[in-house]
């Protein structure tokens, strides 16, 4: 959903494998605990109770349930007559993220540009009114990814700082937020948002100039260790983080990061699916662990593109 697929976001920023060196190596514990808060679950009444004050239950119910065209119409709608309500922005953008995700790559009919800039300006129109809001600053550094991914590397290598800022934002954020099916949940998802944004990132002095930031690997694992601890067990975390400490191992020359990252995927690759993303992450999991040499160059989205290709290419010319 809006949250599972934030690798994609950076996977043009990916010209070449993060290489930062750790002031000390983090490990399958070795970074201090963080007092996350504790996401507030935003949850359906029961029959014979009344409804609870939950802002816009109505938007909420129908991004759990997958149906982002209502959503995004009736988002637009009450905008429009509510240009005060904050948290309509979001509800917009989202929608329009899920929908964008979703439309076919060889569409010619589909601006894919025009869609993230409208998604971009819709959380900046937010923005303006809470500037602090972290769902808009988690859908901005969304869109602000996506629009860089239509427009090429050097778009991407440029919305670096931006996309970091928005992030680390919405990372800092007290107010913790759980969608009704877990599909988003804040903060813990902008911290795997920032653990695989340094993995991917290139750790690269040009790339500092560019952009004012650039990749290390010991602040993805921290990133990714403190979204475990804020949402424990989830199957995108825990690949992630698997993936994240066989790189950091293998860059740094630690053995010990190799061994616990292929133990942690190879544990994830047993774990049962339960959404339809966690079908794709459990099977990449287990393709890391079987070739370890894949991870530092690993993203989810390019792995899937790869895995569409050649499943094309191995049933072409069967008959249907």
């Amino acid at each position: 959903m809006f949250t599972v697929a934030v690798a994609i976001l950076v996977e043009l920023l990916g010209a070449g494998p993060a290489r930062g060196a750790a002031a000390a190596a983090p490990g399958a514990g070795g970074t201090a605990a963080v007092a996350d808060p504790a996401p507030a679950v935003v949850q359906e009444p029961a029959a014979d109770e009344p409804a609870p004050a939950v802002p816009h239950l109505d938007l909420e119910r129908l991004y759990t349930e997958g149906r982002f065209d209502e959503a995004l119409a009736s988002a637009r709608a009450q905008l429009q007559a509510h240009p005060e309500d904050v948290d309509l922005y979001w509800h917009v953008a989202r929608a329009m993220y899920e929908i964008g995700e979703r439309v076919q790559k060889d569409r010619a009919d589909y601006d894919k540009e025009a869609w993230y800039a409208e998604m971009l300006s819709v959380c900046e129109r937010g923005l303006a009114l809470d500037p602090d809001h972290p769902h808009l600053l988690f859908g901005k550094g969304i869109a602000l990814g996506r629009l860089g991914t239509t427009r090429g590397i050097i778009a991407s290598i440029r919305y670096a700082d931006d996309i970091e800022a928005a992030w680390k934002a919405a990372a800092d954020s007290d107010t913790p937020y759980r969608s009704l099916g877990g599909e988003e949940i804040l903060p813990c998802d902008a911290y795997m948002a920032l653990g695989t944004f340094y993995r991917l990132v290139p750790d690269m002095w040009i790339v500092k100039v560019l952009t004012g930031t650039r990749g290390d690997l010991g602040e993805a694992l921290r990133w990714l260790e403190r979204a475990d601890r804020c949402s424990p067990g989830r199957i995108e975390i825990l690949k992630e983080l698997g993936v994240a400490r066989i790189c950091y191992g293998q860059r740094h020359h630690s053995p010990e990061h190799v061994v616990q990252g292929v133990a942690l995927l190879r544990r994830v690759a047993e774990m049962p699916p339960t959404k339809p993303t966690d079908v794709i992450d459990v099977r990449h999991a287990a393709m890391v662990a079987d070739d370890p040499d894949m991870a530092c160059a690993y993203s989810r989205d390019g792995q899937a593109e790869i895995d569409a290709r050649q499943l094309e290419e191995m049933t072409a010319g069967q008959a249907p």
